[in-house]
């Protein structure tokens, strides 16, 4: 065995030396075997039951180390087996297979072990007195884990990335993006561009690399490498998957600056904003695309539902008195709660034919769930019929998160119907998870207990930039419910919180965290208890806004009850029109948007402007409605989705509460 310790050594001195460097391991089928079948016929005789070199501590190495490459300063790879040639015979022949072998074959993955030593040295043979020589090697403390897999995960994770964005991302999509950035189109473009090139220049190199495979996993862990997971590589990625420029930059810049870029302007070029100005002239509108805030002079009082007395001379045709009842003075003060709690629950129609028509004041009680029901109506001085209806006035709404959530679940397959549902919404691709520690136990991706029903964004599944996951309870246990969320996988450098949404007793409740999440941090929400299937004792935590404290928006309080001036349909239903979705509008007293507000949507256009929707889309953004004092502004429910509001009336009997149903 004295030739074998020679085979031995060189095999221990290579390993040695490698392990300076980062270590990978090769895709081999049956290294072992591959070994064995290596050695020259008669070179490996049978010693009692097995052949003089089948041994259980040489296979334990060449199975773990025996597999692992490296590589120099100038990108050669380096094996075990490299230094065959001043070997003696025929551990040469053998060596000299194993090498090519093992530098034929592709990475599989980072090398990682939790084990410290693979064989030992040499061992003592009492049966015989002989002392029998192994291959052997130790872990590094750089290739030492005690969790392998995960690490193996993680750079593996990497590497497909990496792959990914070099081999989907397409040229001509590189260039469009340069393009936008070089011609001020793409907004906060300018920042990426350092990335853009250096993720070229990677693109180039790969190109012209002999060994792909290796490159991968050499340039895996440059920050650069991750570029396709980046928000300008998700931009590059929609736009090598085809999908139209507009959405595709609409998209980005929704993720750049969502609270500015609800309304992405279209890209558009000077031809087309020609055909559509010519178009605007020869139909005589060119006026009406000029908007502003409505005021409540604006509006005649013939098209509205409800209008308090004190408010009536201000509207156009109030020539004479309506048959309404004398205004008595509404006031927010009292027993409010009591008032609530007493709430009559009623559809809308019903409360239009049976109660309005007898009210004399109407407060509305604005929780923080309505936020995003804010709205303002807009009008042109022109009349000219710009939109599908033929009077000049529209409305704009703030934001639609009082029914994006609910959405999301359903189309995501979640249950939108069970008593109690606590749904997390959130904005980027990272993997946040809701957690509820209740009755049941412990709730969450590891055990679903049958309430966590959507689960997105998780490892190995494919990534969405606007996922929700959701709780749902069809008979919730009476108990005590904590609710968390963890950010489990960070993959955005930054992102807007997250959003959560709590179904209870036919109303929603919606609270948002408005900071970014650290990787792993765990954020509490809120804790309730549940008696008879009904909530009770929610208590929120401080960093979630719109709890039940009160905030402020537009001059408005939340929860409260505001005076009610005038309650109105949508202009697209007033004359008896039924053009699109109707809409109900509480104008609140007090109530004006100091933001200007696009004055119409390409929704909204007569069917002869569609064509010319792009240079639209952009009139809408540059054509916004300045503020003015007196603007009409309140809150709006449409009929496209359930909802529900609380409003006190007035009536020669006094007052009394509705909960409205819509």
């Amino acid at each position: 065995m004295s030739e074998f310790t020679k085979f031995s050594a060189a095999v221990h001195a290579r390993y040695a030396e490698m392990q300076k460097s980062e270590l990978y391991t090769v895709d081999v089928e049956d290294i072992f075997q591959s070994y064995l079948g290596a050695f020259p016929e008669g070179s490996n005789p049978l010693f009692r039951e097995r052949t003089e070199h089948d041994c259980n501590c040489c296979k334990q190495f060449i199975r773990r180390l025996g597999i692992v490459v490296g590589f120099d300063d100038n990108l050669n790879r380096m094996t075990v087996w490299d230094d065959w040639e001043s070997l003696p015979h025929p551990y040469n022949t053998v060596g000299r297979a194993m090498r090519l072998l093992i530098m034929q074959a592709p990475i599989r993955d980072l090398f990682r072990s939790k084990e410290r030593q693979y064989s030992h040295e040499k061992n003592a043979d009492n049966h015989d007195n002989l002392m029998w020589h192994h291959f052997y090697g130790r872990v590094a403390d750089k290739h030492y884990s005690n969790k392998p897999s995960e690490v193996i995960g993680s750079h593996r994770t990497k590497v497909q990335v990496l792959k990914r964005g070099l081999e989907e991302l397409t040229a001509e999509a590189f260039e469009t993006v340069v393009d936008l950035v070089n011609s001020n189109s793409l907004y906060r473009g300018e920042e990426h561009l350092r990335s853009i090139k250096d993720f070229q220049t990677m693109r180039n190199e790969y190109e012209n690399t002999s060994d792909k495979n290796a490159f991968l996993w050499l340039n895996a862990t440059r920050p650069i490498a991750q570029f396709r997971n980046t928000v300008i590589g998700t931009l590059l990625v929609d736009l090598s998957n085809s999908v139209p420029l507009e959405d595709a930059v609409r998209m980005f810049e929704s993720k750049v600056a969502p609270q500015n870029y609800k309304r992405t302007s279209a890209l558009i070029t000077p031809k087309m904003i020609e055909n559509a100005v010519n178009k605007l002239k020869t139909l005589g509108l060119d006026g009406a695309v000029h908007r502003r805030y409505a005021r409540l002079s604006d509006v005649s009082v013939n098209n509205v539902l409800w209008v308090d007395r004190t408010q009536q001379s201000k509207m156009k045709d109030s020539l004479t008195s309506l048959l309404m009842p004398a205004t008595a003075s509404a006031s927010s003060s009292g027993k409010l709660k009591n008032i609530l709690d007493q709430a009559t629950i009623m559809d809308i129609d019903t409360f239009f034919n049976d109660i309005l028509p007898t009210a004399s004041a109407m407060e509305l009680y604005v929780e923080n769930r309505h936020q995003g029901n804010f709205m303002a109506l807009t009008t042109s001085d022109d009349p000219a019929p710009l939109f599908q209806w033929d009077n000049p006035c529209a409305w704009s709404y703030d934001g639609d998160v009082t029914d994006s959530i609910k959405e999301k679940v359903k189309r995501a397959g979640g249950n939108i119907n069970a008593p109690l549902r606590v749904s997390l919404g959130w904005f980027n691709s990272d993997d946040l998870d809701i957690h509820c520690h209740g009755p049941e136990g412990h709730i969450h991706f590891g055990n679903k207990f049958g309430v966590l029903d959507v689960d997105m964004n998780a490892y190995g599944a494919q990534n969405s930039k606007d996922p929700v996951e959701n709780l749902s309870w069809m008979k919730p246990k009476n108990g005590n419910y904590s609710i968390l969320v963890h950010q489990f996988t960070k993959r955005n450098t930054s992102s807007e919180g997250f959003t959560i949404e709590l179904w209870n007793n036919n109303r929603s409740q919606f609270f948002d965290f408005k900071q970014d999440i650290r990787p792993d941090q765990i954020v509490p929400v809120m804790t309730f208890t549940i008696k008879n299937g009904i909530i009770q004792d929610l208590k929120v935590e401080g960093h979630m806004i719109g709890s039940t404290n009160s905030n402020s928006k537009w001059g408005i309080e939340t929860e409260k009850l505001i005076p009610v001036d005038t309650l109105m349909y949508s202009p697209n239903r007033w004359d008896g029109q039924t053009k699109g979705n109707l809409h109900w509008f509480f104008m609140l007293r007090g109530c004006n948007n100091p933001e200007p507000i696009r004055g119409f949507y390409n929704e909204f256009l007569r069917p002869d402007l569609i064509e010319h929707r792009k240079v639209f889309e952009v009139l809408g953004s540059k054509t916004k409605c300045e503020p003015i004092p007196d603007s009409l502004c309140g809150v709006g429910f449409s009929s496209t989705r359930h909802d529900n509001v609380t409003v006190v009336v007035t009536t020669d009997k006094g007052k009394q509460a509705f909960n409205l149903v819509f």
